[in-house]
């Protein structure tokens, strides 16, 4: 799984509750470069993507996911605390499968990622 969030401390977050998940191979980025240096490295399942990071936001690393310039993963969620729902529509024609606001709880991470 790779996670895109720039706050150390919700990134850090979302890791241990993968990990009481069972979820332990976790690759996280900072910012939109660090996801495109992952995803030429190596396939992922799923991408948590923030929207709001530093150099390259979600929104772009979306755009580059959906012109096929990286290898896109087989799920995109993202998450954010700023998206309003009437943004959801153009997230998912942008190419994300799923949206979580933030902040949310272990159980709605599980729910997402239909655990």
């Amino acid at each position: 799984m790779l996670i895109a969030e720039d706050d150390v401390a919700t990134r850090d977050a979302v890791v241990a509750m993968l990990e009481e998940l069972g979820i332990t191979d976790v690759v996280t980025a900072f910012n939109g470069e660090q996801v495109f240096e992952a995803l030429q490295k190596r396939t992922f399942g799923t991408l948590l993507l923030d929207l709001m990071m530093p150099k390259v936001d979600g929104y772009e690393v979306l755009r580059e996911l959906r012109a096929g310039t990286y290898p896109r993963p087989e799920r995109v969620i993202v998450m954010s605390a700023h998206a309003q729902p009437a943004e959801l529509d153009g997230l998912l024609d942008l190419g994300a499968d799923a949206f979580m606001p933030k902040p949310f709880t272990l159980t709605d991470l599980e729910k997402v990622l239909g655990i």
